[in-house]
């Protein structure tokens, strides 16, 4: 291969030339052509946009509290129907079995004291037709 030198060697012409004394004028002709107006210059930080921001942010942070709130109550009010649910439905036990296993202050917890009185008895059993029912449970 031939060795090449770039300053001995005879260069190539582009074909493209520029008028003489055309780069002496140029810049007057750009400067010529801008806006005489500066334009006007908005800050990226106003002061409004700080308190919408704001505001979105306070409103968000609100709106997800009280999901996050309405949510967790349902699901605690919904696992506990559920755990009641499963407990009389799959329970094997029989009540004095249940009782071997509870406390006497868990007993006494579930104690249900009814006052009734006579007449308060005697009118709902005359009002209510399946008086059988009564009887026999």
């Amino acid at each position: 291969m031939k060795k090449f030198k770039l300053n001995e060697t005879n260069k190539l012409n582009s074909g493209f030339t520029t008028p003489d004394g055309y780069f002496d004028s140029f810049s007057e002709k750009v400067l010529m052509q801008l806006p005489k107006e500066e334009p006007e210059v908005i800050s990226i930080f106003s002061r409004k946009k700080i308190w919408y921001y704001a505001a979105a942010s306070v409103v968000v942070l609100l709106g997800s509290v009280l999901l996050y709130n309405y949510y967790t109550v349902k699901t605690q009010e919904l696992e506990a129907v559920a755990y009641e649910e499963y407990i009389t439905n799959h329970m094997n036990m029989s009540n004095e079995d249940m009782a071997t296993l509870l406390s006497q202050e868990d007993l006494d917890k579930m104690k249900l004291e009814l006052h009734l009185e006579d007449e308060a008895v005697e009118e709902v059993l005359l009002n209510n037709t399946d008086i059988e029912q009564y009887i026999t449970n």
